[in-house]
């Protein structure tokens, strides 16, 4: 098997071409145990020849690696130990029970410390939800209130934020100019936050993603191509 990269709009895809017997007419496309593309493809087919294919169809490459990568997953447990993510880092779950009334969430930078009163999956699982929109709540906020700025079109504009724990959409904007954003969104690291933020701020000027939208999205974030490529690839892990 070889290792390979072609450049796309939305940043680099990288794939490894195999052959198999049963294989002789058209590409297949399966994941390996990390999540990487492996192209199944005939053993007559050129390397060239499975690049143009691959390039032809980007759009189906991609879908296909996101669907199959949220069912390649394994929910999680919610246990003692278990990694979850929090800015873009995995730190561990370290669970007890609570002393006082209240469950409770403490991250101290090495690990997620969840103090519930009835400790057990379902009890941490909601404990750490409520700390994690605590936490979108605070940093979107304030990642909005950087972001905007740099964007003329929001000044002497009040700007409205709403969370929502959304399971394929990170982010939109309403007519009305009320700004949406996926709970989830506070897992991933801070340039894709800032790029979903970016994003959406856009759309308080420009609703659709004509050449006006880019334009302006191009002056608040020259990454943005780089940023949706990487969260369309790693954005399943933070969807749970």
């Amino acid at each position: 098997m070889s290792r390979e990269i072609i450049n796309t709009a939305n940043g680099r895809l990288e794939y490894t071409i195999t052959h198999r017997p049963r294989v002789t007419r058209r590409l297949h496309m399966e994941l390996d145990n990390s999540g990487g593309l492996v192209v199944v493809a005939p053993r007559h087919w050129t390397k060239a020849h499975v690049e143009a294919t691959l390039v032809d169809n980007t759009a189906r490459v991609e879908r296909f690696i996101c669907k199959a990568r949220e069912r390649q997953q394994g929910e999680l447990r919610f246990v003692n130990g278990e990694l979850h993510f929090y800015l873009g880092g995995k730190y561990p779950l370290l669970t007890g029970r609570a002393t006082g009334r209240k469950s409770g969430v403490i991250f101290d930078g090495r690990e997620l410390c969840v103090m519930v009163r009835q400790p057990g999956p379902a009890a941490i699982r909601v404990a750490l939800l409520k700390w994690y929109r605590r936490q979108a709540a605070e940093i979107f906020s304030e990642r909005m209130r950087v972001i905007s700025r740099k964007a003329a079109w929001t000044r002497n504009r009040q700007l409205q934020l709403q969370l929502r724990t959304m399971k394929r959409t990170w982010g939109n904007c309403s007519a009305k100019g009320v700004i949406k954003l996926n709970t989830h969104l506070v897992k991933a690291p801070m340039p894709m936050i800032d790029s979903v933020i970016a994003h959406e701020l856009c759309h308080l000027e420009e609703m659709n993603h004509g050449r006006a939208f880019y334009a302006l999205l191009q002056g608040l974030n020259p990454h943005w191509r780089r940023d949706r490529a990487r969260l369309r690839f790693e954005g399943h892990v933070y969807l749970q």
